[in-house]
């Protein structure tokens, strides 16, 4: 049976999962050189990158791709670069990538706070704030990242640089993505839609493919372990 194609649609966010099945990032010249080549490459592959975090054995990003095979591109660029850096072949990552659709209004935002803290969800560190590599610092105004692109929600929580800046730490302090976290969880596993049921439909539609997360069940194991 043909595998399915991995979920994209033009012009929405997603959540992006990609895992390793050892340590891509052994210290701060590896973190540097891919951040470097995913400003660069999501640049000439029309992809607009909202969120992104680093962890020694995973990827997570939250972007919009002006089209599947920009999407497509910058993953499977990224992943040989950082394979040709660490000596090893494709056995590198678990396999493809994972994604799942973020409607903006609901769930945009608590995606970006589950990347932004996953760096501490997974005991990396104590603090999220401390772990430079990730986009938690360029969104509570530490570290501005200048090919980094804010989402409306974003924009949406205050009138000024600094305003949005303080409010979004301050919903780091909340349990926003605990809250969601396992939805996120969910979706990425299925390849699914998180959003209203509006949404999802209009998803499905433009796809021809369910979206929808499937009821829960035996727990299985987790997908944000890095």
């Amino acid at each position: 049976m043909a595998r399915q194609a991995r979920l994209c649609l033009p012009g929405q966010a997603h959540l992006v999962l990609q895992r390793a099945s050892a340590d891509v990032f052994r210290e701060a010249a590896d973190y540097e050189d891919y951040l470097q080549r995913l400003s660069h490459t999501a640049q000439r592959a029309g992809v607009q990158v909202h969120g992104y975090a680093l962890l020694p054995r995973a990827v997570w990003l939250v972007v919009t791709p002006a089209d599947c095979a920009g999407l497509s591109s910058l993953m499977q660029t990224l992943a040989r670069c950082a394979s040709r850096r660490r000596g090893e072949g494709a056995g590198l990552w678990q396999g493809r990538y994972r994604s799942a659709l973020l409607q903006q209004g609901s769930w945009l935002l608590p995606a970006l706070c589950a990347v932004d803290l996953a760096a501490q969800a997974e005991g990396l560190c104590a603090d999220a704030a401390t772990w430079r590599w990730s986009s938690l610092g360029h969104h509570t105004g530490r570290q501005p990242s200048g090919w980094l692109r804010e989402v409306p929600p974003y924009w949406e929580l205050g009138n000024t640089p600094y305003a949005r800046e303080a409010a979004y730490a301050a919903l780091l302090l909340t349990d926003v993505a605990q809250q969601h976290g396992e939805a996120l969880e969910r979706a990425l596993r299925a390849a699914a839609a998180l959003g209203d049921s509006d949404y999802v439909a209009w998803a499905e539609q433009q796809l021809g493919r369910k979206l929808r997360t499937r009821s829960r069940g035996r727990p299985r194991a987790s997908v944000l372990a890095a």
